[in-house]
């Protein structure tokens, strides 16, 4: 992938990307709120919630977020406000309209006690299961990160119905479904009212979002990454952090 090409400047993300005429696909995790060390102790603030509901009216409801984390956990951190959403990868997904894809846990049945069995094996490994899909945190643990992504590429390859793939992110390492990924999601809604017929706008932070980052630039949309300029990345804009984020967010409100 090549590196990030261009610095977003104050101000830039309101010129790109319009809130008449953009749908803004939107990363939890490091992108809206910095990483936590445990995911249930990550909340959104008042602060955060104005200003996201804020431009959800200013864009007629575009605005979805588009995360790793289940639906019914992105509700957690963002109560009272609802949004639209996208939650594990895009395995399930919930519409402007209120209608819903639902994830199907049942395909993580065979996967689960041997992952269980892994991380009993290893101080300091934690397991996340979110029911249809299967995380391994490694953050107490770096050195373990080469093992951990060996052993969920082992559960996968050992699936018969070839229907799991490895998701690698930030100190985690996930067995999702294959053939969901945050690509998937946004395409799924830009096919509804109010994001269809609009501009894209893609914003995260990690590889999990690389094939979100990837498939609005093959649309023409914007693409944004939040972190280190180093960090190699599909996306064509990069903001360091999520302060940053939450200034050109208010920029679009004239803020």
């Amino acid at each position: 992938m090549p590196p990030v090409s261009e610095i977003l400047p104050p101000g830039g993300l309101a010129q790109l990307a319009p809130v008449a005429s953009s749908a803004y696909f939107l990363d939890v995790d490091g992108t809206l709120l910095a990483i936590r060390p445990r995911p249930e102790d990550v909340v959104a603030d008042a602060s955060l919630l104005g200003l996201l509901a804020g431009l959800s009216d200013a864009a007629g409801g575009a605005l979805a977020l588009v995360s790793g984390r289940k639906i019914d956990d992105i509700d957690r951190i963002f109560a009272p406000a609802v949004f639209c959403a996208a939650g594990l990868h895009g395995a399930e997904i919930r519409f402007p309209d209120g209608s819903r894809i639902l994830a199907q846990s049942g395909v993580m049945d065979i996967a689960r006690p041997k992952l269980l069995a892994f991380v009993a094996r290893h101080q300091g490994l934690r397991l996340e299961d979110k029911g249809a899909t299967l995380a391994v945190h490694f953050r107490q643990r770096p050195d373990l990160g080469p093992e951990v992504l060996a052993a969920l590429m082992g559960v996968a390859r050992g699936d018969v119905a070839g229907d799991l793939a490895v998701q690698e992110g930030k100190m985690v390492a996930e067995l999702k479904r294959a053939g969901h990924h945050k690509g998937t999601a946004i395409a799924a809604l830009l096919k509804a009212a109010p994001h269809a017929g609009r501009q894209p706008v893609f914003i995260g932070d990690d590889l999990t979002d690389e094939s979100g980052f990837s498939f609005v630039n093959a649309l023409g949309g914007i693409s944004i990454r939040i972190g280190p300029a180093e960090e190699p990345s599909a996306a064509r804009h990069r903001l360091s952090d999520p302060d940053e984020l939450r200034r050109e967010l208010r920029s679009l409100l004239g803020g």
